[in-house]
C-alpha cells in the first residue's frame, strides 16, 4: 500500500522537482550526492545505521528478518545477520547504542489495526567477532502506544496516525517518531531499552508538514535528523539541535528539501558532519545511497531553555 501511494505522488514529484524553490522559497534545498545504486538484495531498504565502519540496513515488510552490512567503498554486502524466531511484518527503522542494535517492526500503514508492535534487541558482542553470515537469538520489546485504542479498528490504507518508521536510541531510552498520515505531524514516544512488554509514553509533537520515514542521532553534537517526504512527493530532512536533555523539539529546528525524486526511507550519521540517505526502489526509481554534508545546515545558535 505504501508503494502504491508513493507511485502516485511520484508523478507529481517528477513534474514539480524543478519548481521546488518557487513553491517553498523559505526552505533551503540541497542536492544530495549519489554514491551508488544499492544491491538488489536491498531494494526495499528501510532503516540504516553506521557501525564498525559499515552501514547496516534491513528491508521492510515481507523481507527476511535480517540485517545486512555493506562496505560503502565497494558497495558489497559483507555480512547478513538473521534473527532467530523473528518475523518481518513491517520493519521500518534501526537504531543503536554502545552495546545493542534495535530493529523496529513498527509499520502500521496497511489498515492501522495492529494492536502491538515489536523491537528486536541485538547484542553487538554476538556480531563483531562472528563469521560472515550468522543466525542469532535477539531479545524482544513488545509495545503499544499509550493513547491508541486497545483494539484499534481497521481504517483505509495510509490513513492512520499510529504508523511509525523512525526510531533513535538516546541516553538508555528508545524514541519513536511517528508517521501521521492524517495529521501530517510527528509524535515522539518514549520506551525503555529493556526487553519486555511496555507502553510507549507520548512526549511531544511537531508539525513537520510531511511523513517521517527515518531518524538518527549524533549524541556528541546533540543533533537529531529526521527524514521523510510531503504528500506531493517532495523529500526533506528535518534537523534538530540545541535541545535540552531528551526534549528534542525544544531547540533549533530547520527543514531542508532534498532535490531529486526518490522514496527516501532512512538516514544515518557517519560523523557529525556527514549523513548517508537511503532510498528504496519504487516504480522507475532504483534503490540508492546518497550523502549530504551537514555542517552548513544545522543551526549554530545556542539555545537557553
Amino acid at each position: 500500500m505504501k508503494h502504491f501511494y508513493f507511485s502516485v505522488v511520484l508523478f507529481f514529484s517528477l513534474a514539480i522537482t524543478g519548481q521546488i524553490k518557487a513553491q517553498v522559497p523559505h526552505v533551503k534545498t540541497v542536492q544530495p550526492v549519489v554514491r551508488y545504486q544499492q544491491m538488489p538484495m536491498l531494494a526495499e531498504n528501510s532503516g540504516m545505521i553506521w557501525w564498525n565502519n559499515l552501514i547496516w540496513q534491513h528491508n521492510d515488510s515481507g523481507g527476511e528478518p535480517a540485517i545486512y552490512a555493506t562496505d560503502t567503498a565497494s558497495n558489497v554486502i559483507l555480512r547478513r545477520v538473521t534473527l532467530k524466531g523473528a518475523v518481518n511484518i513491517d520493519w521500518e527503522d534501526i537504531a543503536q547504542d554502545e552495546q545493542y542494535i534495535y530493529a523496529a517492526d513498527a509499520g502500521n500503514n496497511t489498515n492501522g489495526a495492529r494492536p502491538r508492535f515489536m523491537i528486536y534487541k541485538i547484542a553487538k558482542s554476538m556480531i563483531v567477532d562472528s563469521p560472515r553470515n550468522l543466525t542469532i537469538q535477539p531479545e524482544l520489546i513488545t509495545f503499544r502506544y499509550e493513547d491508541m485504542p486497545e483494539k484499534p479498528e481497521p481504517v483505509a490504507g495510509n490513513s492512520t496516525d499510529w504508523d511509525c518508521e523512525a526510531m533513535i536510541a538516546f541516553q538508555d531510552k528508545l524514541y519513536l517518531f511517528t508517521k501521521q498520515w492524517k495529521g501530517n505531524k510527528t509524535v515522539v514516544y518514549e520506551l525503555s531499552n529493556q526487553a519486555g512488554v511496555q507502553t510507549a509514553k507520548r512526549r511531544d509533537s511537531l508539525d513537520v508538514g510531511g511523513l517521517i520515514t527515518g531518524a538518527d542521532v549524533h549524541e556528541g553534537s546533540n543533533r537529531v535528523v529526521l527524514t521523510g517526504y510531503t504528500k506531493t512527493g517532495l523529500r526533506f530532512l528535518y534537523l534538530l539541535n540545541g535541545f535540552k536533555k531528551d526534549n528534542f523539539f525544544s531547540g533549533q529546528q530547520k527543514k531542508v528539501l532534498l532535490a531529486g525524486p526518490a522514496q527516501t526511507e532512512s538516514v544515518a550519521f557517519i560523523n557529525e558532519k556527514l549523513l548517508f540517505i537511503g532510498s528504496e526502489a519504487i516504480s522507475v526509481l532504483k534503490q540508492k545511497l546518497e550523502s549530504v554534508w551537514t555542517d552548513s545546515l544545522f543551526s549554530k545558535e545556542k539555545v537557553n531553555r
